[in-house]
């Protein structure tokens, strides 16, 4: 279980995230990840609105990496790869389309069922050509554009086969001992990521390399916030891999959660 608690000064709500995480669930056909978000009065300590965290994580996530890929990927990148085909990776398609046309969708999960269905839902909803790959490897081959949304403890694929130019948004293992990219592709990457600190100490696609002597704490770039404030600036040539590493912050999760709670008294609903 994860506690994320939040609060935005001047802010009239203050925000707690409730996560729980199961790997086996998928065994009995319930989600592996489940949160919810309970907001309240920041001066009352009222509570205001239980909102279920599933949906509103996802948008703010894929929020986040549509931001990442803007600012960091080429701007023809044509072929978006998804590794997973959860709500994560759902959530990820229209909001990347939000900042570059794609024109292929390519997806691979475990389940050959599910990614095939994911495909057939993505071609309908998003309007995009998508398809369903056979192996993680097929995916990182096609693909020039990547998001890892998945709930692996172990890298999905060699780093060496992700061509140079590429962008990646790893955005699913936040545990110090699970990671969904190895070694090989944080060495050679442009490394950015969410949060500096959460960074070095829980996520597993950073702590490892970290721990293994193949990078220093240093090696990471900037915090995406830092690059929309202009404090430092990143120019990728078109031989450049950019990574992108979230684990999600509670504050994003805040400030979601503020904003829905100001619409809905707003409309009066």
């Amino acid at each position: 279980m994860f506690f994320m608690p939040a609060h935005v000064f001047g802010q009239r709500t203050v925000s707690i995230k409730i996560a729980r995480l199961n790997a086996q669930n998928s065994a009995v056909s319930l989600p592996t990840v489940m949160s919810d978000v309970l907001v309240y009065d920041s001066q009352s300590g009222v509570l205001l609105a239980e909102i279920p965290g599933e949906s509103l994580t996802a948008i703010r996530t894929a929020a986040s990496s549509a931001v990442a890929t803007d600012v960091l990927a080429r701007r023809d990148v044509e072929c978006l790869g998804l590794l997973g085909a959860g709500r994560q990776a759902e959530a990820h398609v229209p909001a990347i389309q939000l900042v570059r046309d794609i024109s292929r969708v390519v997806v691979y999960s475990r389940d050959k069922g599910r990614r095939e269905a994911f495909a057939r839902q993505i071609s309908r909803d998003c309007k995009v050509e998508a398809s369903a790959a056979s192996s993680p490897e097929e995916v990182v081959k096609e693909s020039d554009l990547l998001v890892t949304a998945t709930t692996s403890h172990t890298p999905l694929f060699k780093g060496d086969l992700v061509e140079s130019g590429s962008h990646v948004n790893a955005i699913g293992a936040a545990e110090p001992d699970a990671r969904e990219i190895d070694t090989t592709l944080v060495k050679r990457s442009i490394l950015v990521v969410d949060s500096r600190e959460q960074a070095i100490s829980t996520y597993g696609d950073i702590v490892i390399p970290i721990r293994e002597r193949a990078i220093e704490k240093t090696d990471i770039r900037a915090e995406l916030g830092e690059l929309l404030t202009g404090k430092y600036s990143i120019h990728p040539s078109s031989n450049d891999v950019t990574l992108f590493k979230s684990g999600g912050l509670a504050v994003l999760d805040a400030m979601v959660a503020d904003h829905i709670v100001s619409r809905v008294e707003k409309s009066d609903l």
